[in-house]
């Protein structure tokens, strides 16, 4: 254990995952991650979104009709937030998103953060992490402010070490026809070089 991590827990948790999940090109694609959260939300629940910058996810909430509490945390404190420092927070929450948000942050860091969103979440919480595929050509490396790359399968392996379970992996690309007909052109070839077309990774996790 070094930093206070135990780093042995966190390589059995990405061995788990690495075992329990196929191939990228065979996780299931969403449209977008603002799709995956409303499918979890219900009346009454409150919802925290961790890096929140001008709370364009509760606008969007808000039109699905589904009544909430939002609550928002970032370190912008140019802009009106609920918290800025997730240390401070004294409440518990039915579903926290971090959206973007790892991939700007060291793995000591994300590790710490994951730990703190258990402790956050109620006793049927769920967390939802999005962050950049890192099996797209260039999706992570076109951003100069982006710190740490995760696969998919390390994501996952993550948060079964920070204590999370039945835990679904989605690949976020807005399917057009014309993107669906190339993906089955080159399958084959994305198959072989362990590569993929879809931007983005969002994966979910019960407490």
């Amino acid at each position: 254990m070094a930093n206070g991590i135990d780093w042995s827990k966190i390589r059995r948790g990405r061995d788990a995952a690495s075992k329990s999940l196929p191939k990228i090109t065979k996780i299931p694609i969403v449209k977008s991650n603002r799709q995956v959260i409303s499918n979890l939300l219900k009346d009454g629940d409150a919802i925290l979104d961790i890096g929140a910058n001008d709370r364009n996810l509760e606008k969007d909430i808000n039109s699905t009709g589904i009544n909430l509490s939002y609550f928002s945390l970032d370190i912008d404190k140019n802009l009106p937030h609920d918290y800025f420092d997730i240390a401070t927070i004294d409440r518990k929450f039915d579903v926290i998103v971090a959206l973007d948000v790892i991939e700007h942050m060291t793995l000591i860091n994300t590790v710490v953060l994951l730990g703190r969103i258990h402790e956050l979440l109620n006793t049927s919480g769920r967390v939802v992490i999005s962050t950049p595929n890192v099996c797209h050509p260039v999706r992570f490396w076109r951003d100069c402010t982006h710190v740490t790359p995760y696969r998919y399968d390390e994501l996952a392996g993550l948060l079964i070490s920070a204590g999370f379970h039945d835990i679904k992996i989605y690949r976020i690309k807005d399917m057009k026809t014309k993107d669906k007909l190339r993906y089955w052109i080159y399958r084959p070839l994305l198959r072989l070089l362990d590569i993929d077309f879809a931007p983005g990774i969002v994966a979910v996790a019960k407490i």
